[in-house]
């Protein structure tokens, strides 16, 4: 198959959430499994740093918008950056004030991520902190992914904030944007079982030769799953069949020295491939960002985004 190496350099995301201690308890056991660098990142942010609330703010203190300056830039120098007196413009809410509300989201981000990288070093991991400040988390991030080249992004479900969704707006978004692969973990996850989603398109392909990278490297069987249109299988059962075939074939073609088997299923893909995850135990499902109907790069497919809003299980993105 093609030459792919496991990932060995993972970037963990954390906000202290339930979801989050059980995307890094699945960081946990990876990072053993692959021998692999851990970074700990959390991305503070807080409602004074938003543009919008920013411009309401120096809108109320009177201060006049001109061709030379933006309202958002006028109060990152005179707010942002530390003055502790009033300025020409007259009064204000105070630095001071956005300074203070900084320092204590900090101050629980870097208690997040010391409690982390402690459970990390209990079980003999080293784990590198972060805590990042901007007003946008997925630029961070992406940024963060970028300089320092990781291999693999790890988290939880949803936010703090989100408790109750099934996939949170975060999770949502790295998964679209990211171009790295995404691991989104569930409650209890484990890499025992993988299932990888195949249709042929470039990105299932990806997927595939990842999965089957890291499923040799932990030493997890593999199951391949191409799931048949059921309209198209209604009306030409046999050529659909036969498609099907092939796109298994091809795709197993490319995998050595793993433990794998082949599924063909028919029906509504992103269905399917939730009820074979359910009944067949898998706990890791493998799916490409998008398949032969995605319009651009990035934008999920409507069955990965469909997995990824209704899987009980943790799901890898892969671009």
């Amino acid at each position: 198959m093609e030459s792919e190496p496991a990932p060995n350099k993972l970037l963990f995301l954390t906000d202290g959430s339930g979801p989050s201690l059980s995307a890094q308890d699945l960081t946990i056991q990876l990072a053993k499994k692959l021998e692999a660098e851990v970074t700990v990142l959390h991305v503070l942010t807080h409602e004074l740093m938003r543009p919008i609330v920013q411009d309401f703010l120096l809108q109320s203190r009177g201060v006049p918008e001109s061709a030379d300056s933006e309202p958002a830039a006028i109060v990152r120098s005179e707010i942002s950056l530390g003055r502790k007196t009033p300025t020409s413009h007259g009064a204000h809410y105070g630095e001071a004030t956005e300074g203070e509300i900084t320092s204590v989201y900090r101050q629980q981000g870097e208690d997040i991520v010391a409690d982390s990288v402690e459970s990390f070093k209990e079980e003999g991991i080293h784990a590198e902190p972060k805590v990042k400040e901007n007003k946008n988390i997925v630029e961070a991030i992406m940024e963060e992914v970028e300089r320092e080249n990781f291999d693999l992004m790890i988290m939880g479900r949803s936010s703090r904030k989100e408790e109750e969704s099934r996939l949170g707006a975060l999770a949502e978004k790295m998964s679209r944007h990211s171009e790295i692969p995404v691991l989104v973990a569930s409650e209890g996850s484990t890499l025992t079982k993988l299932l990888s989603a195949v249709d042929g398109s470039k990105s299932s392909q990806r997927a595939l030769v990842f999965a089957a990278a890291l499923a040799g490297k932990i030493g997890a069987p593999m199951t391949l799953l191409h799931v048949q249109e059921s309209r198209l299988f209604g009306s030409h059962p046999e050529l659909t069949e036969t498609i099907g075939k092939g796109i298994l074939s091809d795709a197993a073609g490319k995998i050595k020295g793993i433990t794998f088997d082949q599924k063909l299923e028919s029906g509504d893909p992103a269905r399917k491939i939730l009820d074979v995850a359910e009944k067949g135990g898998f706990d890791l499902i493998v799916i490409g960002s998008c398949g032969h109907n995605a319009i651009t790069r990035l934008l999920l497919g409507s069955v990965s985004n469909h997995v990824l809003h209704y899987a009980k299980h943790a799901v890898l993105v892969v671009k």
